[in-house]
């Protein structure tokens, strides 16, 4: 919980930094490259987060590596998280900006789970009845459970739309338990 909270406020001060630069974009995409090289490289990723390597090492290797391929507020961002002793929350913070970003964009995931594949027009059916009821641009990933027996269950965040027969057969169960 403690790194979840770190990992916000970071990328809350790095977003606030991004939106006030007009960069948001730019230092978005910056920070996927450095991810993408932090992910391929586990020697690298373990380099950076041993105690032991001390931080002007660090910072060394960090602006070898980086330094042509982001730019100044990107790089000072990964000093400070060097010098702060925070660089191997890296991937938290990453993924915590990513998702400011996106809602900052108004951009909302939501997965749908369908008894048989959907058809590219129930896709879009789908995507545009959610879109209009939370007010958001979707990016919606399915899945199929046969388990289901018809109908789709969607998960919006918190929010779950079970329109599925098993759930339906389900709340009826609890309504009849609930009543004798």
């Amino acid at each position: 919980m403690a790194e979840e909270t770190v990992a916000r406020r970071y990328a809350a001060a790095l977003m606030n930094q991004a939106l006030a630069s007009g960069s948001l974009d730019t230092i978005s995409k910056e920070l996927g490259g450095v991810a993408q090289t932090l992910e391929g490289s586990p020697m690298l990723a373990a380099f950076l987060s041993n105690p032991q390597v001390v931080r002007e090492r660090k910072k060394a290797i960090i602006t070898q590596l980086f330094e042509k391929e982001v730019g100044k507020a990107t790089m000072g961002f990964l000093s400070l998280l060097v010098d702060k002793r925070r660089i191997d929350s890296f991937t938290e913070v990453k993924t915590e900006s990513d998702r400011l970003v996106r809602a900052h964009n108004n951009i909302v995931s939501a997965s749908a789970v369908s008894a048989v594949p959907l058809t590219a027009a129930q896709l879009k059916e789908l995507e545009t009845a959610l879109e209009a009821r939370t007010g958001k641009d979707i990016e919606l990933t399915t899945s199929v459970d046969p388990s289901l027996m018809g109908g789709i269950l969607v998960r919006i965040g918190d929010t779950v739309l079970d329109g599925s027969v098993k759930g339906k057969l389900d709340r009826l169960r609890e309504q009849r338990l609930v009543r004798k």
